[in-house]
């Protein structure tokens, strides 16, 4: 039986990291969703290509200008852009955007948050049901999202309406709370643990001294579970600052909402370095509390200390000798990769996206990277 449906490419752009990730496991699922969500009556398929596209001087996205070359380059039917970078409507993070007369939408993947899958089912399927002039998907019907009020309105640029783009923003506090989580879930602490391997060892090194120096054993002793937590808070904020000074990762943007963006941006890097160097410590915790419980006798610590001894002594030890060591061990050390460090920050990802053009970038790739993973 012959299938004599209308074929929609969707080309689906995404930026390298946590966006192609993710652009990448809806692929498969998007088609179907499109045909009973958004319009029955066509074939959909999705191609997804993985490049970041330029900023122009205001720090924007030119989507708009360049999406004819976008599209006849793939004979696509619609183009939407994933992105990690923040972006601002109106002094208000964005969602996402769409374009009916370019057929271009855009979605910001900070915005929404840590990234639950349904949130970014949800606004795919509204910015393609925009674009092809559908009806409200059931989903869009059946309410707002708690953690975000919807707000749609247009640019007045245009007197045209459909040259006009349809935005949805985040508002309020919880809605930069949502946008400063998600940066820092781009940002992907965990991918820092292996440059922290240097910082990691001399920690190891200086902290092992706990186990063998009965003046911290004393001290663990008689330390309270806060001053304990406090030692370690102090001992992840100097390791962290440190990393963020020694490698130079305090982000400076440009372009508009420069003080705001500076706040944001250095929150989330500071986060993501506090996330990571914390990870480090919980490690660093646990092979000193092994190393301790292997070496040191219960009945030599008992003598030294005056008093029985449990299992909460030594998790007493290994909470001090782990923060001296951070304190002590790491602050000489620095990021194995510095360069791979700066290009996790925003603002380098901005300066990278001004020094090239859309026609560059095309350019550089292989006409297959445009093809692959095409939905069937």
């Amino acid at each position: 039986m012959n299938d004599s449906r209308e074929t929609i490419v969707v080309g689906f752009i995404a930026d390298p990291g946590l966006p192609i990730k993710l652009a990448e496991r809806f692929q498969k699922t998007l088609p179907a969703s499109l045909a009973e969500s958004v319009d029955s009556e066509v074939e959909w398929r999705v191609q997804v290509v993985e490049f970041s596209l330029p900023l122009n001087d205001a720090g924007v996205v030119e989507l708009n200008k360049d999406s004819a070359l976008l599209r006849d380059q793939w004979n696509w039917d619609y183009v939407v852009y994933l992105t990690d970078l923040p972006k601002y409507v109106e002094n208000e993070p964005l969602i996402s955007s769409a374009n009916v007369a370019f057929k271009t939408g855009m979605i910001v993947l900070p915005s929404l948050g840590v990234v639950r899958s349904r949130r970014l089912k949800r606004a795919l399927l509204e910015v393609l049901a925009a674009l092809h002039g559908a009806e409200a998907t059931k989903d869009q019907r059946r309410g707002k999202d708690s953690l975000t009020r919807r707000a749609l309105y247009r640019e007045t640029d245009s007197d045209t309406p459909h040259d006009q783009d349809t935005f949805e923003t985040v508002k309020g506090f919880l809605g930069r709370l949502l946008l400063q989580a998600g940066m820092v879930r781009s940002n992907r602490p965990w991918r820092l643990l292996p440059q922290l391997s240097s910082a990691m060892a001399a920690a190891i090194a200086a902290g092992a001294f706990g186990i063998f120096y009965t003046s911290i054993w004393s001290m663990a002793d008689f330390a309270s579970p806060w001053r304990l937590f406090g030692i370690s808070i102090l001992s992840i904020a100097i390791l962290s600052t440190w990393l963020m000074v020694s490698n130079s990762l305090w982000e400076r943007p440009r372009g508009g909402l420069k003080r705001e963006r500076q706040i944001t941006y250095n929150v989330a890097t500071a986060t993501t370095l506090v996330v990571a160097v914390a990870s480090m410590y919980v490690g660093l915790f646990v092979v000193i509390l092994a190393g301790s419980l292997m070496i040191i006798n219960s009945g030599f610590m008992a003598q030294q200390l005056g008093h029985e001894v449990g299992f909460a002594d030594y998790v007493n030890l290994s909470w001090l000798s782990a923060s001296l060591g951070t304190m002590a061990g790491a602050l000489g050390s620095s990021l194995e990769n510095k360069e791979s460090v700066r290009r996790a920050t925003f603002s380098s990802r901005e300066y990278e996206r001004r020094q090239t053009t859309i026609r560059q970038k095309i350019e550089k790739m292989e006409p297959s990277e445009g093809l692959e993973g095409e939905a069937k």
